[in-house]
């Protein structure tokens, strides 16, 4: 995977509320890019399956390269978070005019079958093309193109009217417990933010143009099922229609094949009217 320059404008864009003065520096977006793939690399180098986790190296390393560019971070909740995991709070300060912009991502990987893999999941490989490792979509990737367009921001000299929040969490991939800790424990490090900016939208992006930016209005949660089966238990050798085992398995199969009604929410109605007029016929109409 690569980091594609049109992700850092867009989050940079994010950030940015006021016009760029005379006096801020000239980037060198080609360089930015080779920088952002390098640390990407060693990025996902730093194995944070989960579980368990394993965060808080991932944590130290981001907190170097922002120590490094005199943009203030923290690595917290070790102790209520466990062994080896953490979540990663930094600010970069403007001018307080407005309320700050959070940039959210997660620390932790989904597991990886290095056997299924024609490369080392923690390898950061480059090859045809694209970084290869375990997170470099979900969401690593998507750390680091928030990480840079910091860097490029403060960098730049850009005057902010905002402050931009960075916020690595643990555990996303699992019990979501980071976030959980992370708003339980430093509500007063989120009261001033307005805007919050992280994984799951889809912007529409055209010729390297940014055509709209969509947003979310809900979020998905976990809807736990227990399940009790009753039946005769018999030996695998000699199975009876009424072992509760194959029943278990036909009712998980019912629940998975389950389709929820289809409902257009407020918000999800105005989202497709407002980009309806972006499009020609007839997904303009269907829109």
């Amino acid at each position: 995977m690569r980091i594609p320059r049109a992700l850092i404008v867009t989050t940079c864009f994010l950030c940015i509320s006021t016009v760029l003065s005379a006096q801020t520096k000239p980037i060198d977006w080609d360089a930015i890019a080779r920088e952002s793939q390098t640390i990407l690399a060693d990025y996902l180098r730093i194995n944070t399956t989960n579980p368990p986790g394993n965060e808080f190296p991932a944590a130290r390393f981001l907190k170097g390269i922002l120590d490094r560019e005199g943009i203030e971070a923290q690595i917290l909740d070790t102790s209520e978070l466990g062994p080896n995991r953490a979540n990663l709070y930094a600010r970069l300060r403007g001018n307080g005019t407005k309320r700050a912009v959070a940039l959210v991502n997660h620390m932790d990987v989904v597991p990886a079958t290095p056997s299924s893999w024609s490369v080392d999941p923690f390898s950061g490989a480059v090859k045809d093309g694209y970084i290869w490792g375990r997170g470099a979509i979900d969401m690593k990737g998507n750390g680091i193109a928030q990480l840079m367009a910091m860097i490029v921001i403060k960098r730049s000299g850009v005057p902010l009217t905002r402050d931009i929040v960075y916020i690595g969490n643990s555990d996303e991939e699992l019990t979501g417990t980071g976030a959980l800790v992370f708003v339980k424990r430093h509500p007063d490090l989120l009261k001033d933010v307005e805007y919050l900016v992280t994984e799951g939208s889809d912007n529409l992006v055209e010729n390297g143009r940014i055509v709209y930016f969509s947003v979310g209005v809900s979020e998905k949660r976990q809807f736990w099922q227990r399940l009790t089966v009753n039946g005769v238990p018999s030996h695998g050798s000699r199975p009876t229609k009424q072992n509760p085992v194959p029943r278990l398995v036909a009712a998980l199969y019912k629940i998975s094949q389950y389709e929820t009604p289809l409902r257009v929410t407020p918000g999800v109605d105005k989202f497709f009217r407002d980009i309806a007029r972006l499009y020609p016929e007839p997904r303009r109409s269907t829109y």
